[in-house]
């Protein structure tokens, strides 16, 4: 009954001997490979903002060379997510905010990387206190735009994503209020930053699945092709019209069945977000 699957649909295998996924991420798989990189640029703008600060209240320029360990820049992954934010669903108001703080770091990065490299050490050349109050204030804004987009992005990975990154978030969330504050408790007295960690600093590993399966929803039972699998969700090719937060069961060729919701769809590309996730020791991982 399964074999009426489309042979097109067989591609992505990762390199020989693996069954990681090779295919590109998309849909839901680039929506969190965007959460994961944009959480790791607001940790290192809110490490800046903190150690700009110290560099400020202490009136010690030289601070600022512990920026240079921490400037983010924009990635293959943000450039890709945020020119096709429709297609991975993200909302207008959503996309605008973060490509703002982007934009806006190009900015910050402008102004404060002649000021990092003319730092100095310890006994280096002096940079007024004006000035080093110029790039707090710049800082502490971005952070404030940082926190924003955060709080936006939220609740939009915690249904799509399983509540993956919400401990990234309040941990986040803590660390920009202290920056915008004015705080730099994170930054010791020769300017070393000690960053918050992320409970979640890594998207999924996708591992390619290639093979048949059945879809059962409430729109009907429907033949589909699984590409990819990962602990939290499954990446379908499917010809049957599945709707956004569709509840269902992807039954395997093997018999085994899992609930799931449809999280991102696009003609016949399905994401579906598993109610329970996987084991990270699950046989369809070791293959």
């Amino acid at each position: 009954m399964l074999k009426g699957i489309r042979k097109s649909a067989r591609s992505g295998r990762g390199p020989a001997g693996s069954n990681i996924s090779a295919e590109p991420d998309q849909g839901n798989a680039l929506f969190e490979a965007l959460v994961c990189e944009f959480h790791w640029t607001v940790l290192h703008v809110a490490a800046i903002a903190c150690c700009v600060n110290a560099s400020c209240a202490q009136n010690r320029a030289w601070m600022l060379r512990s920026c240079s360990n921490f400037i983010p820049v924009e990635t293959p992954v943000i450039r890709a997510a945020l020119h096709t934010w429709q297609e991975i669903g993200l909302a207008r108001d959503l996309a605008t905010s973060l490509r703002k703080v982007y934009l806006d770091l190009d900015e910050a990065k402008r102004q404060t990387l002649p000021i990092i490299r003319n730092a100095g050490t310890f006994t280096g050349p002096t940079i007024s206190l004006a000035k080093l109050q110029q790039i707090a204030a710049l800082w502490r804004k971005l952070s404030e735009e940082c926190e924003t987009a955060v709080q936006g992005l939220e609740p939009e990975a915690r249904w799509r994503l399983g509540g993956l990154y919400t401990g990234n978030s309040l941990v986040l969330g803590r660390f920009l209020r202290e920056a915008i504050a004015g705080a730099y408790d994170c930054v010791n007295q020769v300017g070393e930053v000690a960053i918050p960690v992320l409970p979640q600093r890594k998207k999924t590993q996708r591992y390619a699945l290639l093979q048949p399966c059945l879809v059962r929803a409430k729109s009907g039972n429907a033949i589909a092709f699984a590409r990819d699998i990962s602990r939290n969700g499954i990446g379908l090719t499917c010809d049957q019209s599945l709707e956004l937060k569709e509840r269902l069961v992807v039954e395997l060729r093997n018999g085994r069945k899992m609930k799931g919701t449809v999280v991102w769809a696009k003609s016949d590309q399905v994401n579906v977000q598993f109610e329970e996730p996987l084991a990270a020791d699950d046989p369809l991982f070791v293959r």
